[in-house]
């Protein structure tokens, strides 16, 4: 499948679910399934997401029916063969904390799901982030290429310090956000720019289970 357009996050989280259900049983999950499983308020918005999927090719849809889906072969998906992204280090979803720029290996992962110029990945520590779906031991894969705008999740380098957070650009500078209310928020002046860096937009999370 060349040439698909990129997946938003949370069209990476439907499409995951439903590949993983699938796995397990033989059945993708109804609409409501994966609204409950993702926090989704309402399954028109799953609908939504799947629309979106369906356009850039990872899947089809059968009008009228709850489980309405067919996922590519395995063959069909082989096609597009692979990506080999550089696992860096570790990024606190949580407080900051030092990110190692060597490469502890690299992953190898399904470039219909990861595309992008600079990718690269980092090792997630902490629960800031759980809201969003990002748990402590994932892998976020970021894209240094990619615009991050405001509300978007992105890794964040401050000094020598990296966090992972929903980054809004403010009058006074950036503040940095948690997915998580007991995580307070970090704000940073105009005046820390020297020392502020954004890594990364976070385009997919990897988890090995």
């Amino acid at each position: 499948m060349p040439g698909l357009a990129a997946l938003t996050y949370r069209q990476q989280q439907v499409l995951g679910f439903v590949q993983s259900r699938h796995r397990e049983n033989g059945l993708v999950p109804t609409l409501q399934e994966i609204a409950d499983h993702l926090g989704l308020k309402s399954p028109n918005s799953v609908r939504q997401h799947l629309r979106l999927i369906e356009k850039k090719g990872f899947v089809q849809r059968i009008p009228g029916r709850s489980r309405g889906l067919m996922l590519p072969r395995p063959e069909d998906q082989n096609q597009s063969g692979s990506v080999s992204v550089p696992l860096l280090g570790r990024i606190q979803a949580g407080m900051p904390v030092l990110a190692q720029e060597e490469a502890e290996e690299h992953l190898t992962l399904p470039a219909q799901l990861f595309r992008g110029r600079g990718l690269f990945a980092l090792r997630v520590r902490g629960t800031s982030m759980n809201a969003a779906g990002i748990l402590d031991g994932d892998m976020a894969v970021l894209d240094e290429k990619r615009e991050v705008k405001n509300g978007s999740i992105a890794a964040v380098l401050i000094e020598d310090d990296a966090t992972l957070k929903r980054v809004y650009r403010t009058r006074r500078g950036l503040s940095l956000k948690a997915d998580n209310p007991t995580f307070p928020e970090i704000n940073l002046q105009a005046s820390d720019a020297r020392r502020v860096r954004i890594l990364g937009l976070l385009v997919g999370i990897v988890r090995r289970v």
